[in-house]
């Protein structure tokens, strides 16, 4: 087996936590931390973090553990993320830990989209594995929700949305829904949700559910544009921070001085999102190199921001 010291502790965990699911009542503490080569210790901090998550553990009277799901949360495997042929094959790298070509390399990217789990806590806690529980059921009856008290950014609005969720990503802290009141495709943020509400209303618009491209700052739109921004490290860390799903498109700048880190990829075309972030964090935003549509827009509301009497 490869030393799993030279994977990140989210890695490991994430590891450790697929192996008491698969294997429940084999391993002990002692044979987790020597399969993984750390000390005992590292185990039990990993443990007190499922624990922290919503995960309940069970060990026997040899005290090897296992993985109890709450008997409310009936859909919690839906949390790992994961499709069943992308669990089968994490089970195999558990096993071997070789590459396997770019089934392998996706499954590592989609990996390091979640949060870290010392953070864990922060986004799946029982009250999100309760949205989510209740999400899935509706989802699999067919039967729309209402999203009680969900504040809205972009009307700023807070109010119920009653809407046939069809697609739910917890790694993405994200629902594709079909809103009722609006009459089209909406995305809504799972941890803003308030409560979730089984309506006893069947899905009536199932052919018009469609998935909508989705940007790194959570807004969906068909219709993105190419960004492409140099960032000092202040600007780095601040969009891991508020927008964990930039980190794959974040690299650091070719040829630059070392804390120089350039932002590249698709965002919507009315840059939300993105616009508010350029303007809080101006001083630590060296240049935007494309496109010129986002230029003119910071531009613009630079003015609007000076004409302002506050």
């Amino acid at each position: 087996m490869a030393k799993d010291k030279q994977y990140t502790g989210r890695t490991r965990a994430l590891r450790i936590l697929y192996t008491i699911v698969g294997s429940p009542y084999i391993y002990t503490i002692k044979r987790l931390a020597e399969t993984y080569e750390v000390d005992e210790s590292q185990i039990k901090r990993d443990f007190e973090a499922f624990k922290t998550a919503g995960f309940e553990l069970d060990f026997d009277d040899n005290y090897r553990y296992a993985l109890v799901a709450e008997k409310k949360y009936d859909n919690l495997k839906s949390l790992l993320v994961f499709t069943p042929k992308e669990e089968e094959l994490l089970n195999d790298i558990l096993k071997t830990l070789e590459k396997q070509g770019k089934s392998v390399e996706k499954l590592q990217n989609k990996m390091s989209r979640l949060y870290d789990v010392s953070k864990m806590h922060n986004t799946f806690d029982k009250n999100f594995l309760t949205k989510m529980d209740q999400l899935e059921k509706a989802k699999v009856d067919k039967k729309a929700v209402i999203f009680k008290d969900y504040p809205s950014t972009n009307s700023n609005t807070v109010s119920h949305r009653t809407v046939e969720a069809f697609h739910i990503s917890p790694e993405e802290d994200i629902v594709h829904a079909f809103d009722l009141d609006k009459k089209g495709i909406r995305h809504f943020r799972i941890s803003r949700i308030t409560k979730v509400e089984t309506s006893p209303q069947y899905w009536a618009h199932e052919g018009q559910h469609s998935i909508v491209a989705t940007d790194p700052f959570r807004i969906q739109d068909n219709n993105q544009l190419k960004v492409h921004i140099r960032l000092k490290v202040g600007a780095y860390n601040e969009l891991l921070e508020r927008f964990p799903l930039t980190r794959s498109h974040l690299r650091k700048a070719p040829d630059a001085e070392e804390g120089i880190y350039d932002l590249e990829c698709k965002v919507n075309h009315q840059f939300f999102g993105l616009k508010n972030f350029v303007l809080g964090y101006h001083n630590d935003i060296i240049s935007i190199l494309e496109p010129e549509s986002l230029i003119d827009m910071i531009h613009n509301e630079a003015r609007k921001l000076l004409d302002r009497k506050f």
